[in-house]
């Protein structure tokens, strides 16, 4: 169901997050934490990982492990996910490929904004075969981390008005860091998010599918 509480009509920039809002990342993902927390003893019994997608690792692993050993958890979560080749342990979802033709043939510029590693970001959407579709695509580096952080620097980096850009997430980090940098942002509920809790966050729309974002930016169905 699409949920319009003020979204306006034209945008010129859409910027996606990635975990969650493009791909279903959760299977890879959690492996990964569960194999690294295993070498630091943790007991992950009652985690829920899904929680753990959206945030950058270092909120995770000061959780986790505490602060002393989180910079080196992220370095062993990074080399597990790289030797394991956990990107490919996930899926699009349903629709995207054609979604973001339609939102490219309307004319919107395409971004990624995601507190997934850079690296891994970029490797991801090519053996997905959707790079092609992003004129821009930042991730995480040591220099920035939240989604508010990266937000920042994209829009700031090509010089984007902030009224022409659009948020499209999964998460209340995708809707907070949107409204930290003063744009607009679309929920979406089939991520790793509950539908509450990102209603309860404010954002300018929500949707339930893929197919209802092309709904609501082009006016038609996939």
């Amino acid at each position: 169901m699409i949920q319009n509480f003020n979204l306006k009509k034209c945008y010129k920039y859409l910027i996606f997050d990635f975990d969650g809002t493009i791909n279903n990342t959760a299977p890879g993902i959690e492996a990964t934490f569960k194999a690294t927390l295993d070498q630091f003893g943790v007991d992950y019994t009652n985690v829920d990982f899904t929680k753990h997608i959206g945030p950058p690792l270092k909120h995770s692993f000061d959780i986790f492990v505490g602060q002393d050993k989180c910079q080196q958890a992220i370095d062993v979560f990074r080399k597990i996910f790289e030797e394991t080749d956990a990107l490919k342990n996930s899926k699009l979802y349903t629709g995207i490929p054609q979604l973001l033709a339609k939102l490219q043939q309307r004319g919107y510029k395409l971004a990624i904004a995601t507190s997934k590693h850079e690296p891994f970001a970029i490797e991801s959407l090519e053996y997905l075969n959707i790079s092609q579709h992003f004129d821009v695509v930042y991730g995480q580096t040591e220099s920035r981390g939240y989604k508010n952080e990266i937000l920042r620097q994209l829009i700031a980096d090509h010089g984007w008005k902030k009224s022409d850009c659009l948020m499209i997430g999964d998460t209340c980090y995708d809707v907070d860091g949107a409204k930290a940098n003063q744009i607009d942002v679309l929920a979406v509920s089939y991520g790793f998010e509950d539908r509450a809790l990102l209603v309860s966050h404010s954002p300018n729309a929500i949707v339930d599918s893929v197919g209802e974002i092309a709904t609501l930016l082009c006016g038609e169905a996939l």
